[in-house]
């Protein structure tokens, strides 16, 4: 997209990488020229104070903890039940004989019927399993009315589950087994965001410049107060990166290799969205039979959720591909209609067309409802960006994050995590001739420097309890 018609551009946006600014550089940055027909400043890339939905939806909700260590750790558990492949077979079963199934591991339990995923039959353990160099040997009589019923041969290399144990209604019946499961334990550690910014000359926060400037509180023609709102917006930003983009940096040995090369202290850094999320897929065009069958490998098997809620995260492009998705299975469905009302409204000479889907319903009760995610559109990453080949927008703004925000046990799945001690927003100023706007203080300053400095610290983390209900997809188009 171009940024705007060069010809009528009089000269370009200034960035500024000094760290610092003085009244050298404003003047460097033309805004202490002569008057200008429109005193109101363009954004040409748009407001950019709206890009922090999931700031909003964890932490601005209040839906974090915080933890007394860099790392925290929580409790995993999948299913109590699972199915184990077999990996070969003695005899064959005819006239209720015993057989022999073998088995990779030992799961099953003596007087249990067990039987494969394709439900051919079932057959009931009738002996405690031997191990042997082949596996597990377990002894087994089909249930079956039929003295000709067979074990098949193409039973090796199928899954089999355990049912149930039945036993004798007369008497006599001996106890089994039980098998259990130990939860497992997952780990994860916050990150510790710093950002400052500092200015040179006693006068320079009640400079004024020969341009209105626009910010979330109206207009402006004192510099600073725009500049600080560049960095708290910029800092916001940053943040809001911290919790889909950030890498996990501790080994397997728990060693931390990133150093502070002034202190020699380890940098910890926490596993944002991305890199907690395990289920990963491409697409190339969004249908409703793809987002059908997504959503149902995400929750399948959640019924405890209180709340089924899916929140899709996703830029322009995603927001596209969804709406599409959902005209295109209703324009494919004879028996389905709509009128026109529900894209044109108006009247005469005044209609409008336009009407956008945002919800999809799942069979299974569950219901994605999308979250635009302006990161992803005009964030860092997206700036970088191969671009879409049909609609040259970002491909990062085709990006789809499926998050399950769903309660369990009374516990958002997706949280913030913040450290003790750095569990509140911490914003600070040091004053040398000057104390930044928005910062009160008297005589005592804290520098000797013709100027001052701001300063952001914040820890940030991320905790999805539950990271196998949620989904990334990404577009796979070059």
């Amino acid at each position: 997209m171009a940024d705007n018609i060069s010809k009528l551009r009089l000269y370009n946006d200034v960035w500024n990488a000094e760290g610092m600014t003085d009244e050298n550089s404003l003047a460097n940055a033309y805004l202490t020229q002569p008057d200008t027909i429109s005193p109101i400043i363009t954004h040409l890339a748009g407001r950019e104070d709206k890009r922090f939905p999931l700031s909003f939806l964890t932490e601005g909700l209040g839906n974090y903890y915080v933890t007394n260590d860099v790392e925290y750790d929580w409790p995993v558990m999948g299913r109590i039940n699972k199915a184990v492949q077999c990996v070969g077979v003695k005899g064959s079963g005819l006239g209720h004989t015993v057989f022999t199934l073998i088995f990779q591991e030992k799961w099953f339990v003596r007087e249990y019927l067990i039987a494969p995923g394709d439900q051919s039959f079932q057959a009931k353990i009738v002996a405690d399993p031997i191990q042997t160099e082949a596996g597990w040997e377990y002894r087994c009589v089909l249930s079956t009315t039929e003295s000709t019923d067979t074990v098949p041969s193409t039973v090796v290399g199928l899954k089999f589950i355990q049912l149930f144990a039945p036993v004798t209604p007369y008497g006599g019946s001996r106890g089994n087994e039980s098998n259990w499961v130990a939860p497992s334990k997952m780990r994860n550690q916050v990150t510790l965001l710093r950002k400052s910014y500092a200015y040179e000359g006693n006068g320079l926060p009640n400079r004024t410049v020969n341009i209105q400037l626009s910010h979330s509180g109206g207009t402006t023609n004192y510099w600073m107060d725009f500049e600080i709102w560049q960095h708290n917006l910029r800092w916001k930003e940053e943040v809001e990166m911290s919790y889909w983009y950030s890498r996990y940096n501790r080994d397997s040995q728990g060693a931390v290799h990133l150093k502070d090369l002034s202190s020699n202290k380890q940098v910890t850094i926490g596993a944002g969205v991305f890199e907690q999320i395990p289920n990963v897929e491409s697409y190339s065009q969004l249908t409703s039979k793809k987002l059908k069958n997504v959503v149902r490998h995400m929750l399948y098997g959640a019924s405890d959720a209180q709340k089924m809620n899916l929140v899709l995260f996703t830029g322009i492009g995603g927001l596209e591909e969804f709406d599409n998705a959902m005209k295109d299975d209703i324009a494919g469905r004879s028996y389905m209609k709509l009128d026109g009302s529900q894209f044109v409204t108006g009247s005469g000479a005044n209609l409008q067309l336009g009407g956008f889907f945002t919800t999809y319903k799942h069979i299974d009760g569950h219901t994605i409802t999308v979250r635009h995610l302006p990161l992803f559109d005009n964030g860092p990453f997206a700036l970088a960006s191969e671009l879409h080949p049909v609609t040259g927008l970002p491909l990062e703004s085709y990006r789809m994050l499926f998050l399950d925000m769903s309660v369990y046990d009374g516990q958002q799945n997706v949280r913030m995590v913040r450290k003790s001690g750095y569990d509140n927003k911490m914003m600070w100023a040091v004053a040398g001739s000057t104390i930044p706007p928005g910062f009160s203080g008297d005589g005592l300053r804290s520098s000797d420097i013709d100027g001052a400095s701001v300063h952001f610290m914040q820890s940030t983390g991320i905790h999805i309890a539950r990271a196998t209900n949620c989904l990334h997809l990404y577009c796979g188009l070059s």
